[in-house]
């Protein structure tokens, strides 16, 4: 019998269906309540754990209403066993609202302390709050600010990659994030900026620079991508939007997603972890013509796609001069994150995915042809 009650945002997500899987299988004394923005969504993620059955159930909220206070109120309600523990991995990214980046900062901090405070209210028993993160809504946003959110998958990475400073972007984004974290917590402990009369529970933040990584959820469309796995679509698609080399958004440090998923869980219940930022990193993913060419080894197919000029571009770059700003050791020594998917075990992945997503789209157009 489940003896925790977790509550999980954004379970159909790339992260959050990560999370969800480790949560079952890591920990089954734990029940999920898994929020989810459709019912066809709630049904995949069903059919994708039956053997949980019991320990999982779900409630939708559409992506378009997660902002709104109190959005989360009736996922908090639950009579029967209230929760100990949520994860919010569904992380507003306010494009629109926002002119300047300190603007989208602000609009992040807000969206995030009104989901802590519907945690507040809506359950009393909650003892600790984990956020789940990644650098990348704010590079987006520093690399171009005018882009719509519906467009981020589409949009012409090389084309920014050429005019972007990467160290800058990296720097920028890291404090970005920290500034949201530290305003979470001045929150929390009542500080005179953000009013609260009483803190129950404590927060943990959970944050990665750049994500790749196999979905839980089959593909169905190159546009179900997330993340930076766009970027390895376009490689083993030859895009030529893609000029190989350009890490997504000009970060190339990155963590495979179950990395990540494992470092959010185990947040959960170490209780040092209260009141701390995890940033969670493998390291460099290689360049793109290092990727193409571990690739084109492992799917000999993929060498008929990739022009011989896609791999000739620049250094990897862990053989360059960028500041190395990234630091695992909180996540090494209170989290237990001290080893990694391999690099070749995320893009191995990925790719598998990612092939069978396109000959799938292939036999589609010789069965209509």
């Amino acid at each position: 019998m489940a003896t925790e009650r977790v509550l999980l945002t954004g379970a159909d997500s790339l992260i959050g269906s990560h999370v969800l899987n480790q949560l079952l299988f890591l920990l089954p004394s734990v029940s999920v309540r898994a929020v989810v923005g459709s019912r066809e969504q709630a049904r995949m993620l069903a059919q994708r754990f039956p053997q949980a059955s019991n320990r999982l159930d779900f409630t939708v909220i559409p992506q378009q209403h997660t902002s709104v206070p109190g959005a989360y109120d009736e996922a908090l309600s639950d009579y029967s066993q209230p929760f100990d523990t949520v994860i919010h991995t569904a992380i507003p990214e306010p494009f629109e609202q926002a002119d300047c980046l300190s603007r989208f900062i602000h609009l992040q901090t807000v969206d995030l302390i009104n989901f802590v405070r519907n945690v507040k209210d809506a359950a009393p028993a909650v003892r600790r709050v984990v956020i789940v993160t990644s650098f990348s809504s704010f590079a987006r946003w520093l690399v171009d600010p005018g882009m719509e959110d519906d467009h981020l998958a589409r949009r012409d990475s090389s084309t920014s990659a050429t005019k972007i400073d990467t160290d800058y972007i990296l720097v920028t984004s890291q404090s970005s994030s920290s500034l949201v974290h530290e305003a979470l917590l001045r929150w929390l402990n009542g500080s005179p900026s953000y009013s609260s009369p009483g803190r129950q529970f404590d927060l943990v933040s959970v944050t990665s620079p750049s994500i790749y990584g196999p979905s839980l959820c089959p593909l169905e469309n190159s546009s179900d991508l997330e993340e930076a796995n766009r970027r390895i679509w376009n490689i083993c698609s030859n895009d030529a939007r893609e000029r190989t080399s350009s890490p997504p958004y000009g970060i190339d440090f990155y963590s495979d997603v179950r990395d990540l998923a494992l470092a959010s869980v185990r947040a959960t219940s170490r209780p040092q972890a209260g009141g701390k930022r995890f940033v969670v990193s493998a390291g460099r993913m290689p360049s793109g013509p290092s990727i193409a060419t571990l690739l084109k080894s492992r799917f000999p197919e993929l060498g008929r796609r990739i022009r011989p000029e896609a791999s000739s571009e620049s250094q990897d770059p862990q053989m360059d001069s960028s500041m190395d700003v990234i630091d695992n050791h909180l996540a090494a020594s209170m989290l237990g994150m001290t080893h990694h998917q391999s690099v070749e075990e995320t893009l191995v992945d990925t790719a598998h995915q990612i092939l069978e997503l396109q000959q799938r789209k292939e036999w589609k157009r010789v069965i209509q042809s």
